[in-house]
């Protein structure tokens, strides 16, 4: 059950090539390793399944909306639905393990009880986005045992694991329902909701000409409006950000799979091979090939 992510990639279904699920059971157990001079960032994602994670070892930025902190080994994260979120490599290697499940799994429906008491007001509530869970408070610890718990089933799938699963990952909800103090401030703002509807765009179509015009068309607003909005959500352009999508979609590539240097700058978009050279060196200070090289 567990697999390896790092690139968040959509396929031309609207849903994403990693899938969160199976009808039968909507959850999936994930794990990236970053490390320096390979894949050091999880990009701008989003989905509509929650998502509970904790680091194994090494230290990561998370960024969701405003927020930004550092976690380090033992630490944990809650990502509410449909919450733009990423992760920047802090130290030379970072181990993540991640839960990702849709609300089902655990209320079983709107019209029980589980729903009502536990999963509605999470999911429902615009001023909570996530939470950071620190080893160092005893309810985010606890918290953090749940995930660790819920992970360890998923990796060893003992009989009955699912509800085990379903079980922990119920736990982490309850906890974070009692000690959750939301804040005051919408977490979804409309620049936010117009990005989301352009970065979906963007994984879509990474290796076809995109323009600034196509996606303010996608998102139903101006050009000026999005560029405006990406510099809020993201401080930079739109052009900037395929860019930088294109090049991370490139580096997954040239580490997982064992397609040509040219084949692989075609597929992310790069029609010309010098540029896409000259490109992933200012971005990763090397060429494809030496990347490809040393990570391997």
């Amino acid at each position: 059950m567990i697999s390896k992510t790092t690139v968040i990639r959509l396929s031309a279904n609207n849903e994403k090539e990693q899938l969160h699920n199976t009808p039968l059971f909507p959850c999936s157990a994930y794990y990236s390793d970053l490390q320096t001079g390979g894949i050091e960032v999880i990009p701008w994602h989003w989905h509509k399944e929650l998502e509970l994670m904790y680091i194994v070892s090494g230290s990561v930025n998370v960024v969701y909306g405003a927020e930004k902190a550092t976690l380090k080994p033992g630490d944990g994260f809650f990502c509410n639905s449909k919450v733009l979120h990423k992760y920047n490599l802090v130290s030379e290697k970072c181990r993540i393990c991640y839960l990702v499940f849709d609300e089902n799994l655990i209320s079983g429906g709107m019209g029980t009880i589980f729903y009502q008491k536990y999963v509605h007001p999470i999911v429902t509530a615009e001023t909570f986005p996530g939470k950071y869970l620190s080893k160092d408070i005893i309810k985010d610890r606890e918290a953090i045992e749940g995930i660790k718990a819920a992970f360890l089933a998923a990796q060893r799938e003992p009989a009955g694991f699912e509800h085990d699963i379903r079980y922990y990952l119920g736990k982490v909800l309850v906890i974070l329902g009692q000690q959750t103090h939301l804040p005051m401030t919408r977490h979804i703002t409309l620049p936010m909701e117009r990005v989301k509807e352009m970065v979906d765009y963007i994984h879509m179509h990474y290796g076809e000409p995109i323009s600034t015009e196509q996606l303010a068309f996608h998102a139903g607003i101006s050009e000026r409006e999005a560029q405006r909005c990406f510099q809020k959500v993201f401080k930079m352009s739109p052009r900037q950000y395929i860019h930088n999508y294109r090049l991370q979609v490139a580096e997954e590539m040239l580490l997982e799979t064992s397609e040509s240097i040219l084949a692989i700058g075609l597929a992310c978009g790069f029609s010309n091979p010098s540029h896409f050279s000259k490109s992933f060196r200012a971005y990763r200070g090397c060429t494809p090939y030496a990347f490809r090289h040393r990570n391997q």
